[in-house]
């Protein structure tokens, strides 16, 4: 799948949702509807040329709505289940997986927050070797305490100039280096 079909497929999910709510059934629950919606949406990408003049979504609508009914249908006469991790569409070669559609890139992976959260601590911890302003700016520039915010947001909060941070966070910085070397 291209870039621009990728693109197509993430900003109508929420179509794919909407239609799924109108199949609501005791067969599947609303979740597997939509996973079978997501992938007629994907066959319509592959399939749409937009030089045609048709809007995307009444382009993709038919597909979606073939595939919700076609698991309806496989649903009430088998109990066939597919992988989030299986070769979309099914029996296909490329490495397009439902999985594609269901993760968020933008998201930290979870061994990334927790070594994250593990290293906050671990400098909140040392950050009392520093005085009380370096710890503010700190704990502002590198988000240890809720959001990262730049030296400019951190001047105009703290009543400084950019440059005074920039030099406080410099000074907090060799402190910790200095206060680390000693403890090994």
């Amino acid at each position: 799948m291209t870039s621009d079909q990728e693109k197509l497929v993430r900003d109508n999910m929420g179509y794919v949702v909407t239609l799924a709510h109108q199949y609501r059934s005791d067969i599947l629950s609303t979740d597997d509807l939509v996973s079978e919606g997501s992938i007629g949406l994907m066959k319509a990408a592959e399939k749409y040329d937009s030089e045609r003049g048709k809007i995307f979504v009444t382009f993709a609508a038919p597909y979606i709505r073939r595939a919700i009914e076609a698991a309806i249908n496989r649903t009430a006469t088998s109990t066939e289940v597919r992988s989030t991790d299986e070769s979309l569409p099914i029996g296909s070669r490329n490495n397009y997986t439902l999985l594609n559609v269901l993760e968020d890139p933008n998201a930290k992976k979870a061994d990334a927050i927790v070594e994250e959260d593990t290293l906050n601590d671990d400098l909140l911890a040392c950050l009392d070797i520093l005085n009380e302003r370096e710890q503010e700016v700190v704990s502002r520039y590198y988000g240890l305490k809720g959001w990262r915010q730049t030296m400019s947001e951190i001047a105009e909060d703290m009543e400084l100039k950019r440059e005074r941070v920039r030099q406080e966070r410099d000074k907090a910085v060799r402190k910790l280096r200095k206060a680390a070397k000693n403890k090994m």
